[in-house]
């Protein structure tokens, strides 16, 4: 009866052991993918490799235009886009307005066609430039003339000629009446 009851525990022992294996082999090879990523970015940082090969790593670049630009320009879309918000208000309450007659209730009409037309111009010509320049935009179009602000660099001729072209093809306004501005830093 002894011998049967060493042999059970032998048994039992063997198994434990066995189970206790392959838990631990799972476990290897089904690790986290956090615990992987961290041995392959270890494995990473002790290979001799320079700071400009490793792919995906964040480089920063020293802009001089960026942040005071950045912010000049989104103050003056913002406060262009109040301005544009204030007078389609304006328009429209002159549109629902009771009171109006007929040919004021037109003109409000005409007008705030124009002003939406104006502000997808605008657009369409910022695009435009920024896409052929590389430099951020702020374009203003009005009374028959339009201005152009450029920041970031510095304004060629060859620039100026295809803003000038951009704007002039967009809007029909003459060269003499397109204003291009350099942002000052």
């Amino acid at each position: 009866m002894k011998k049967l009851l060493k042999k059970r525990q032998l048994i039992l022992a063997t198994l434990v052991v066995a189970l206790g294996a392959a838990m631990f082999i799972n476990w290897y090879y089904t690790k986290p993918a956090v615990e992987t990523d961290a041995k392959v970015i270890t494995t990473v940082q002790n290979m001799n490799v320079s700071e400009d090969e490793r792919l995906g790593d964040s480089q920063y670049v020293h802009n001089p235009y960026s942040s005071s630009a950045s912010e000049y320009f989104a103050g003056a879309k913002l406060k262009r886009s109040a301005a544009h918000d204030e007078a389609k208000e304006t328009l429209n309450a002159v549109i629902t307005d009771t009171k109006s007659n007929d040919k004021a209730v037109a003109a409000a009409s005409k007008s705030l066609q124009e002003l939406a037309d104006a502000i997808k111009l605008e657009s369409d010509c910022e695009s435009l430039i920024t896409a052929k320049t590389g430099s951020e935009c702020l374009v203003m179009i009005g009374d028959g003339s339009a201005q152009a602000i450029l920041g970031g660099k510095p304004i060629d001729s060859a620039m100026a000629l295809q803003i000038k072209e951009v704007l002039m093809s967009k809007t029909k306004i003459a060269a003499e009446n397109i204003t291009i501005v350099e942002l000052e830093q």
